[in-house]
């Protein structure tokens, strides 16, 4: 006995609308093609389905069970191509993210809630730490995407892509004099107390070059890692300092203001993945809404 899955597909859209001629517009062939496919089935079978009355089919008992088991397997094969569709519209799977503190704070998480909103059956997680614990994440290939300062070395395993660089900015004290400045230059800081983040972080580095290079003397009463804290500093009126725009955006607060900087220092960042693995469609599309919310910053 060989059943053909035309015959199955018929059967099961004869019980599922009750008719030979409503089977056939459904599957878009004629009336006596759906006849001929039932009485095939029945034939292949050696028992039959149908009981006749006029133009009425009454299924008897051997149907009803296969069709049990019929309507069971197309059922299995419609749920195996829903999810084949969700995988290729990234409305399904995981996404694990790992990111330096400063683009975790705001940015981040704005594309993770835009991304879940259109996506609410793909599990996201983000895991924060330094640029180097993302790349060893990324090395172990314990991450799908990770998001860390712009890198100038080689790491085994590890693909990078740059970013989009964007403008650090000025945080001062409202009431500061430089405060009432559109724009606020090097030569403006002589003599200024400067909360300098990290000795390693590359604005830190940037800033010195800009000012060593003008000659402009400054004062350093306080040294942070985190631009988020620098900010906190500035609020308690120890000095001004030069941060990225991301931390910016994020740190909201009356006694504060921003002003661009020039020269221009640039904040340069850039997404790595495990290296020899597929990018999978999630990861692509997450890439894309993170490369439009950092078009929007810097402008």
């Amino acid at each position: 006995m060989e059943l053909q899955p035309r015959q199955l597909d018929a059967f099961r859209k004869v019980m599922l609308t009750g008719s030979m001629t409503m089977a056939a517009e459904r599957l878009q062939v004629s009336q006596p093609a759906v006849s001929r496919l039932i009485k095939d089935l029945e034939a292949s079978l050696g028992i039959r389905l149908f009981k006749r009355e006029g133009n009425r089919l009454i299924p008897g008992a051997e149907a009803q069970r296969l069709f049990r088991e019929v309507d069971l397997f197309y059922r299995g094969i419609e749920q195996i191509e829903r999810v084949a569709l969700d995988l290729r519209t990234a409305r399904i799977g995981t996404l694990r993210i790992a990111s330096m503190t400063t683009l975790s704070l705001n940015l981040l998480c704005d594309c993770v809630n835009q991304f879940s909103a259109a996506r609410p059956d793909v599990s996201v997680s983000l895991d924060v730490r330094n640029s180097l614990g993302v790349i060893e994440l990324a090395m172990a290939n314990q991450i799908d995407v990770g998001f860390v300062h712009q890198i100038n070395a080689d790491h085994p395993g590890v693909e990078v892509h740059r970013l989009r660089s964007t403008p650090a900015v000025c945080a001062l004290p409202r009431d500061h004099r430089l405060a009432r400045q559109d724009e606020v230059k090097v030569a403006d800081l002589e003599g200024e107390a400067i909360i300098s983040l990290g000795p390693n972080n590359p604005l830190r580095i940037q800033l010195d070059a800009a000012l060593q290079a003008a000659g402009v003397p400054y004062r350093r009463p306080v040294e942070t890692t985190l631009a988020y804290s620098a900010c906190n500093f500035v609020c308690g009126g120890l000095g001004l300092a030069v941060i990225d725009p991301f931390t910016a955006a994020h740190f909201s607060d009356p006694r504060i203001v921003y002003r661009p900087f020039a020269p221009a220092i640039v904040f340069e960042c850039s997404f790595i993945l495990p290296a020899h693995q597929p990018r999978s469609k999630v990861v692509e599309d997450f890439i894309v809404v993170v490369r439009k919310s950092l078009s929007s910053y810097g402008r």
